[in-house]
């Protein structure tokens, strides 16, 4: 029996519904799959279950980008290792950096996007991603 790969799973972050939902195509057409929450509310890590990676989109509250990022692992510590991936615009360029957030430029080439989600996705350790994930042989 052969076994083929689970798609990743990608949450989005965002206020934009727009940018969001353009993000959701983007990545299912890569293979990927995407939760999608404008507002989120619930415990973090329960939110996240899912989900091998975060995406912020641009302009979300800085207040709520805070609480969402620092919330992440508090009830499920293997979450605290998901990688996050920032997207910003022009103007939001002086924003502060999400501790440990990749900053990606919003808008930019899907080639690039897709390069540095696969790139966090494989920075990951396997246990991070999932407490009943083993690691996969090189």
């Amino acid at each position: 029996m052969q076994h083929y790969p689970q798609p990743k799973t990608i949450a989005i972050l965002g206020c934009d519904t727009v940018v969001g939902r353009s993000l959701s195509v983007l990545l299912e057409s890569h293979g990927y799959t995407a939760l999608l929450d404008s507002y989120p509310t619930g415990v973090v890590d329960e939110l996240l279950e899912d989900a091998h990676l975060l995406i912020l989109t641009p302009r979300v509250d800085e207040g709520v980008r805070k609480a969402f990022v620092g919330a992440k692992g508090k009830s499920t510590p293997q979450k605290a290792e998901m990688p996050v991936i920032a997207l910003y615009t022009a103007l939001e360029d002086d924003l502060p950096e999400e501790e440990g957030a990749i900053r990606v430029p919003w808008p930019c080439e899907t080639k690039v996007l897709i390069e540095r989600i696969e790139a966090a996705l494989l920075d990951v350790p396997a246990a991070s991603t999932s407490p009943t994930t083993q690691a996969r042989p090189g």
